[in-house]
């Protein structure tokens, strides 16, 4: 028996939007800090509210998403900082209706994104059980579903 396997990692990249609220969090807290040690002892307590909340945010943005495929089966699973994983999708290759490369959205349909977050990366449209799963799937991936789906390659 052959078994087809298909295994690969997609890590998320920040924002602009998260890269500058990172950014100006930090910011802030280092200048209360040093407010604190040169001139008003009271910003001492908000940079130190500051620096923990930006620790915790940091922390909470540092995911990456895996992609497994095996004989027809298709889960992703979400590894929160390296330690952490929780699988946030399953679904049989059966249950796909279509596979479109690029982003579609609406069509009354929910949208759910597990890519990396890059706006230039290449990214498909999988229709599954009446939602839009956007993926960033692996040649080899794209290769076995064209023996089932007609793609269209970019």
């Amino acid at each position: 028996m052959r078994d087809v396997v298909f295994e690969w990692y997609v890590p998320y990249v920040l924002s602009r939007k998260q890269q500058l609220v990172k950014a100006v969090m930090v910011s802030a807290a280092l200048v209360f800090f040093v407010d604190a040690v040169f001139f008003a002892a009271a910003m001492l307590f908000p940079s130190v509210i500051l620096a923990v909340t930006v620790f915790f945010l940091a922390r909470s943005w540092r995911y990456e998403y895996e992609y497994v495929y095996v004989n027809g089966d298709f889960t992703i699973s979400k590894i929160i900082r390296k330690a952490k994983r929780k699988d946030v999708y399953h679904a049989s290759r059966t249950e796909f209706e279509e596979i479109i490369p690029g982003r579609i959205t609406g069509q009354g349909r929910q949208v759910r994104d597990f890519t990396s977050g890059r706006q230039n990366a290449p990214a498909y449209t999988v229709r599954c059980r009446g939602e839009l799963i956007w993926v960033e799937c692996d040649p080899g991936f794209i290769s076995e579903m064209k023996k089932y789906y007609p793609i269209q390659t970019r």
